[in-house]
């Protein structure tokens, strides 16, 4: 754990919603009245919290839907009242059709420096049937407009099992995303999300997915192609060169602080996690009143953060570092889990070298199911 500190902050508005998004979002343009609700939350979180800050992260939403003035005031106004480190990663999420020249310009001068494109497929018709409102050229040219301006740090996400999707469509899109001036790539399958336009066509029987083996033959891609290309799989989604590891992201698996400001935005301090409450207009209303953001806290007991720690960690290719939980715990893996691991190094789910436990190939090809064996029923005194 580190004592630095992460910021996370949520920007709920997009041009129109993804078919397959569950994130809590709107379909408008950010208003002022906005930023001055997420600055007036800056302020108030600043009093209580004066660690140096190591990352920053703008997420959504659509991040990149904010104007060059509103994007002035967030980054200034959080380096009033943050110590940010010169050395911080500053991420922002981008859409490509929003990658103007401007834009990144205000972008790079403002200290963002690295970027994370949704660009999802390099074919056009998937892109249509997702509700993505770019082209695969148009995101190409993003890209690259954007390592122009001066980005050297650029992850993009791609996804597979989409309707319609083969493997050789995703085969495709690995390939000439390799070909981008990238660093990381995020490679998502599609998960069906509650109240999704997606979902609802998948339950009248209306959403083609692909076969098991379509499925099977797409992950197998994604194992093979982008370390051929010098990006190492480190995380079960995640794939970077050597030194472009999302800093920002491995705060989250390593049970690392962070704040997180914005409607439905997540913080974790220490042994407690809190959640401010989805809604814009009573966020706003309440920051602008003087209020504190409406949230939800939760106490962690032990054993809900031991759980964490262990899915979390095993999402990273280094697992989890066995002398980090035994002093955390005070007690061995072995003593809270020593029947699962058992069966799970019996599957060939599980291996340990050097201190470490972490996923095999085959574990990680069957993650939820090993994550799940690490979920305990009873309470830890």
């Amino acid at each position: 754990m580190t004592d630095t500190l992460g910021l996370y902050f949520h920007i709920p508005f997009c041009r129109s919603r993804c078919a397959y998004c569950g994130f809590y979002s709107n379909a408008a343009a950010v208003p002022d009245a906005y930023i001055d609700a997420m600055l007036r939350e800056v302020e108030l979180r600043s009093r209580t919290f004066h660690q140096d800050v190591d990352t920053v992260y703008f997420g959504g939403g659509t991040p990149s839907l904010l104007t060059a003035a509103q994007l002035t005031r967030l980054i200034t106004g959080i380096r009033q009242h943050f110590p940010v480190r010169p050395d911080a990663e500053i991420t922002m999420e981008m859409n490509p059709c929003d990658m103007t020249a401007s834009f990144l310009e205000t972008a790079y001068s403002l200290g963002v420096n690295r970027l994370s494109v949704g660009v999802q497929s390099k074919d056009d018709r998937l892109l249509q049937a997702i509700g993505r409102r770019h082209t695969a050229s148009e995101a190409k040219q993003a890209v690259k407009r954007a390592y122009r301006t001066g980005f050297r740090n650029i992850s993009i996400d791609l996804m597979y099992e989409l309707p319609g999707q083969t493997a050789e469509d995703f085969r495709r899109s690995l390939v000439w995303a390799m070909h981008l001036p990238i660093t990381h790539l995020s490679i998502y399958s599609l998960i069906l999300e509650e109240g999704t336009r997606f979902t609802q066509l998948a339950e009248a029987g209306k959403l083609p997915r692909p076969s098991e083996a379509e499925s099977w033959a797409m992950y197998q891609l994604m194992c093979r192609i982008p370390p051929h290309y010098g990006f190492d799989r480190y995380e079960i989604s995640s794939f970077a060169r050597k030194g472009f590891e999302s800093r920002h992201n491995e705060k989250y698996w390593r049970l690392d602080p962070y704040l997180g400001f914005g409607p439905s935005a997540c913080s974790r301090i220490g042994h407690e996690r809190w959640q401010v409450l989805p809604g814009t207009r009573r966020y706003m209303h309440e920051l602008l009143l003087g209020h504190e953001a409406p949230m939800e806290r939760e106490a962690l007991s032990e054993a809900e953060e031991m759980e964490e720690y262990c899915f979390l960690h095993l999402r990273m290719q280094r697992g989890i570092p066995l002398a980090d939980f035994e002093q955390r715990y005070g007690a061995p893996l072995e003593h809270w889990y020593g029947a699962v691991l058992e069966t799970l190094t019996r599957e060939k789910l599980i291996a340990e070298k050097e201190g470490r436990l972490f996923l095999t190939a085959r574990g990680a090809a069957l993650g939820n199911t090993v994550f799940e064996s690490f979920l305990r029923s009873d309470d830890i005194e």
